[in-house]
């Protein structure tokens, strides 16, 4: 006679584990926290799980099946659908940042990973996307390295992107400045004019950092206190010093009064120059040290002025 004791189960059929597996897939679809979507090489979408329904003029009867550039604005959709296209001509995931609205008006960024479906002759039919939110953390990244004052980034944020920007010159053979400036006898000012005063004096000067260097590629920051830094490519010393120019110009032609910095009266700036060619090796230390340098030697001659 049969065992009628055996507790294990009867084996499943490969049917009934595709069901299952099935059960799963829909179940991460419907609740995973973020977009996961398939698009035709039309740029229609032929697959979007439920966490689609927290974007804005989501409709569930009409998004499936919708053409990218039916669904969203346009500047927004092509930024989608050049990911998108990427990924299925060059046959590759392609990692993103994409901005859509949420249904609040707001404007969030998502990571996406984009990457190519293939058929079993290995051709494209279609691309699939993951988004994940990161709007919070893109805010928190940037309050870390903003100055919450003037707006204008931080010293740490200098010293992460000098590296950067030193392998960017050296690969587009540009001479990269470092420009350090300081407020002359700010201490003074604030004793005399008080402290919130003080703080529009610094304003003024992150205002004319950014009015001069305005490029793609120029980076300024407030380092501390009334210390400023600027960070920028350029083709030669002349042109840098031309630029740190501008700044102590507009500076000085605000004439914000200061009767504790003669002989002008008026708030005036120090700027200091240190230079980096595409051949040089020197750390970021010694090139500090050198606008250092020059800006204690732009005070000697009287402030108000560039030196390198």
């Amino acid at each position: 006679m049969p065992d009628r004791t055996d507790p294990s189960p009867p084996p499943r059929t490969e049917l009934d584990q595709l069901r299952a597996s099935d059960r799963i897939f829909h179940a991460l679809l419907d609740n995973a926290p973020i977009l996961i979507s398939t698009k035709d090489l039309q740029g229609n979408i032929t697959m979007a799980n439920r966490h689609f329904d927290i974007l804005d003029g989501y409709d569930p009867a009409n998004f499936v099946g919708a053409n990218v550039f039916e669904l969203f604005p346009r500047e927004i959709a092509e930024q989608l659908w050049r990911n998108d296209r990427t990924a299925a001509l060059e046959k590759r995931a392609v990692q993103e940042e994409e901005t859509v609205y949420h249904r609040d008006k707001t404007l969030h960024t998502y990571m996406t990973v984009k990457f190519p479906l293939l058929d079993d002759d290995g051709r494209v039919y279609a691309t699939c996307a993951v988004s994940t939110d990161i709007t919070d953390t893109k805010a928190a990244q940037f309050d870390s390295v903003t100055d919450e004052l003037t707006g204008l980034k931080n010293r740490r944020y200098l010293n992460i992107r000098f590296g950067e920007e030193q392998k960017r010159a050296r690969r587009d053979q540009r001479l990269l400045t470092l420009l350090l400036i300081d407020v002359d006898r700010f201490k003074e000012y604030n004793d005399s004019y008080g402290h919130p005063q003080g703080d529009q004096v610094l304003k003024a000067v992150a205002d004319a950092m950014r009015r001069a260097l305005n490029r793609p590629g120029d980076l300024c920051f407030r380092i501390g206190g009334d210390e400023f830094a600027c960070l920028f490519a350029s083709n030669n010393a002349d042109e840098s010093q031309a630029l740190a120019e501008r700044i102590r110009a507009d500076v000085a032609a605000r004439r914000i009064p200061h009767r504790g910095n003669p002989p002008d009266g008026h708030v005036s700036l120090s700027l200091g120059l240190a230079f980096v060619a595409p051949d040089a090796t020197l750390s970021q230390q010694e090139i500090y040290e050198q606008a250092d340098q020059a800006l204690y030697r732009a005070k000697h001659k009287g402030r108000n002025t560039v030196s390198r």
